[in-house]
């Protein structure tokens, strides 16, 4: 991918050079298989292109984005809405029309609420072990863009809720919780979180526990394993 896009004569494409490493790393298990990735905002929809190269041809790309000359960017594989990632009767349409969906690329506005609302909309929709990711998320410490650092309204303030939806096994402390935030956490395997990029990775969650195995002490001539007590949480 990385290649390609150093090499690419086609539509313009424009990245964050560190993205690339991550990208790859999401994208390579829907190499050659049926998928649908949803990315918000299409720009001259050279990304659009690079991913169909890269997943080939079982891929369908969707893109949203509210200026209509994105849509000379369609060809086969490749469908663009036109709307606002801010509007929920866009986003349902989008949902209705093309969900489930294996990756959603926000890469839109990068306004804090309109990220905020296409998450809330669109993550259910992403597939059990799919992911949802968040470009561009400087933004998030800006204020003309509804962030600013330590703004409760920023999205890496919501997402540090969410890690901490993510941990509620642990905590003591009452808390009125958002109960979409609970769900978020429940269907989320991991969080990750790199420069200006967020990644939430969808998967199934097991129960916490944590068994210490080995033999009685390292002189021992016992056979075998003996489970100790546990560590467990509900």
């Amino acid at each position: 991918m990385w290649h390609d896009f150093l090499t690419n004569q086609d539509l313009p494409i424009h990245k964050w050079t560190h993205y690339f490493p991550l990208y790859e790393d999401t994208f390579k298990k829907y190499q050659n298989r049926t998928c649908t990735i949803l990315e918000i905002g299409c720009d001259q929809g050279g990304s659009m292109h690079l991913w169909k190269r890269y997943l080939g041809p079982y891929a369908q790309i969707v893109g949203l984005d509210i200026n209509p000359a994105c849509k000379a960017a369609e060809e086969e594989q490749i469908n663009i809405e036109i709307g606002s990632q801010a509007d929920p009767e866009v986003l349902n349409a989008l949902i209705n029309k093309y969900a489930p969906f294996d990756v959603v690329i926000d890469d839109g506005s990068h306004r804090m609420q309109d990220v905020e609302t296409s998450f809330r909309h669109l993550f259910e929709h992403v597939t059990a072990d799919g992911c949802y990711i968040v470009e561009d998320l400087h933004t998030a410490y800006w204020p003309p863009y509804g962030g600013g650092f330590g703004n409760k309204n920023s999205f890496i303030e919501f997402t540090k809720q969410v890690i901490d939806a993510i941990h509620i096994a642990y905590i003591q402390e009452k808390y009125d919780w958002d109960p979409f935030l609970l769900e978020v956490a429940k269907h989320t395997r991991a969080v990750r979180i790199a420069d200006s990029m967020i990644i939430f990775e969808k998967g199934r969650t097991i129960r916490k526990h944590a068994p210490k195995r080995g033999r009685v002490s390292p002189d021992s001539n016992q056979l075998g394993e003996l489970t100790f007590n546990s560590c467990a949480f509900s």
